[in-house]
């Protein structure tokens, strides 16, 4: 398995501009707790909360690491020139891999979505991988259909990034291409998506719990399957609560609580109230083993 990626946060400064600086100090933390790499402008960093200008600054500060881990640049976007767009130039930039979420909102045909990935895919002569996230944008993948399995099987997707509970569905894909790269985005699940063979994970909470889903990486490659599914279990008792409360929400206020002042995750997303982030900290400081 290639690793552990941070779907990393976007923190803000006083006045809810980009904060450039914490950036690289969360990037250098993750680095140093042994983050394979980053997703960048996932769900975690607010990328439909951004405006062009910002997602393209955003690329650039993460591209200062481009030559000490692997990069995925999310290029997600209602239209396909700007998702073109936005690929060409984390390309330029020196991204290894570029991913992109289905375009939402009017209910394309899954023919219309192989033809955005298609597009991407031809601009920047590499394959994507596929955000599969269908609580946020609502579009399931019918992996009956024959649009779809061409799609899978054309070499325009490289991979995907399976943000669902479904494993079923994953394996599917990859049995329409074997040569896929598959990387599990629950990490409620994390146990289960390395039992069929995920090739990385991209989470989330990684932000503020990497070492703990290190051991459990760790205990299951080396066999000891107790304590994968022991340190699972706290894992999931944390994750509770943080969906709960608001997983986004509460992954910055648990940044902001160790010390990094990430600021509030943009509206219309609600900061936590003084009860809910006294839930929060009692779950890390019961489950969370660093």
């Amino acid at each position: 398995m290639e690793g552990l990626y941070v779907a990393a946060i976007v923190p803000y400064d006083a006045n809810g501009a980009i904060n450039d600086e914490l950036i690289r100090q969360l990037v250098e933390q993750n680095l140093d707790e042994g983050a394979a790499g980053f997703f960048v402008e996932g769900s975690s960093g607010e990328c439909f909360l951004l405006s062009p200008e910002e997602r393209l600054h955003l690329f650039e500060v993460f591209a200062e690491y481009k030559d000490r881990c692997t990069l995925f640049a999310h290029v997600g976007s209602c239209g396909t020139d700007e998702a073109v767009r936005y690929a060409k130039a984390v390309k330029e930039m020196g991204y290894q891999r570029v991913a992109a979420t289905p375009p939402i909102y009017f209910g394309y045909s899954p023919a219309a979505v192989a033809s955005y990935y298609d597009d991407i895919a031809s601009a920047i002569g590499d394959g994507v991988y596929y955000y599969n996230i269908p609580m946020n944008t609502h579009r399931t993948l019918d992996f009956y259909n024959a649009d779809t399995r061409a799609m899978f099987a054309s070499g325009s997707i490289a991979g995907f990034k399976h943000t669902n509970l479904d494993l079923y569905e994953m394996d599917r894909l990859r049995a329409i291409n074997p040569d896929l790269k598959i990387f599990g985005g629950f990490e409620n699940l994390m146990v289960a998506f390395l039992a069929m063979g995920c090739d990385g994970f991209v989470g989330s909470t990684f932000n503020f719990t990497l070492p703990h889903f290190t051991k459990i990486m760790q205990a299951f490659e080396s066999g000891d399957l107790d304590t994968a599914r022991d340190l699972q279990i706290k894992a999931n008792n944390l994750m509770e609560v943080i969906m709960r409360e608001g997983l986004f929400p509460s992954i910055k206020h648990a940044m902001t609580v160790r010390g990094f002042d990430v600021g509030a995750v943009r509206k219309p997303f609600l900061p936590l109230s003084d009860e809910a982030a006294a839930r929060v900290d009692q779950a890390i400081a019961d489950n969370l083993v660093d």
